[in-house]
């Protein structure tokens, strides 16, 4: 892996850990609600669809690791969701099945947390069943 590369997924990481914190009720509310396991599956489908078709779609001239195309992804629903007044809810009582934006972002970060380089899982992410979907599959 060559310096930038290095350098990208840092940064991308350290974007991901700037949001963990407002992600903290969506691992609860995962934990407490076993009907948004199908949707969070879903949007992790979905995510590792974008991301595959991000890779093979868009021409680069060096190759971007699957860590920096989730995190742009996530930056992508993060902007919108703050520009149309979106954002996830505070409180794990408002994360329900129709919770777009934070269900994507969460699977954005369990995708990425699966990523050489990627952020850490918090204890309550971390003790969630896994996604049947195989979240230790990498992206690509």
């Amino acid at each position: 892996m060559h310096w930038a590369d290095l350098l990208a997924d840092r940064s991308a990481r350290r974007w991901l850990q700037g949001i963990a914190g407002r992600l903290e009720p969506g691992w609860r509310a995962l934990t407490a609600e076993p009907a948004l396991w199908p949707v969070f599956e879903d949007h992790s489908s979905a995510v590792r669809d974008a991301v595959r078709v991000e890779d093979e779609m868009v021409e680069r001239s060096d190759r971007a690791s699957a860590l920096v195309l989730i995190a742009a992804h996530a930056h992508d629903v993060w902007t919108e969701a703050e520009r149309a007044d979106r954002l996830p809810p505070g409180d794990a009582t408002g994360w329900t099945r129709h919770e777009w934006t934070g269900l994507r972002l969460l699977a954005c970060y369990r995708l990425a947390a699966a990523e050489p380089h990627g952020p850490k899982l918090s204890r309550a992410a971390s003790a969630l069943r896994p996604v049947s979907a195989g979240v230790a599959k990498k992206v690509r």
